[in-house]
């Protein structure tokens, strides 16, 4: 009898135990919820820089970030409280996003960053600064 008791109580805590690991349906899948991380990051980078001229502008831009996704503030914390809970999956997500963001930041600095040329490839003829050619006279 106190085997099968036992059994039982092992059972119902291994039950109890993955439903709490596996995500609710009003969770975000990790790809998601990653995406809206990194758009909240955008938002609030922008928010920051618009906040002398609109001081809703935050607000209004997050507004479209659940829109895109189909989420609301609840659905978002339920989402953040998840993976706070699962600090290995989370700071995964961060670091994914980090990279993705230096990754970004490489490709834009190549593109601004004026390219330099070499002195060997650019050849000068040596009369361009003579008199006769600049005037037309010896």
């Amino acid at each position: 009898m106190k085997k099968i008791i036992t059994f039982i109580l092992f059972v119902s805590l291994t039950v109890i135990a993955c439903k709490e690991q596996q995500p609710d349906r009003n969770i975000l899948d990790k790809n998601t919820f990653k995406s809206v991380l990194k758009e909240i990051i955008l938002v609030n980078t922008l928010a920051e820089q618009l906040e002398k001229k609109d001081s809703l502008a935050g607000k209004k831009l997050l507004g479209l970030v659940y829109k895109k996704y189909g989420i609301d503030s609840l659905k978002l914390k339920r989402t953040t409280d998840f993976y706070s809970k699962n600090p290995e999956i989370l700071a995964e997500i961060y670091q994914e996003i980090k990279d993705e963001f230096s990754q970004k930041k490489d490709s834009l600095e190549k593109l601004i960053s004026p390219k330099k040329l070499k002195t060997d490839s650019v050849k000068i003829p040596k009369d361009i600064f003579n008199r006769k050619h600049l005037t037309g006279k010896p």
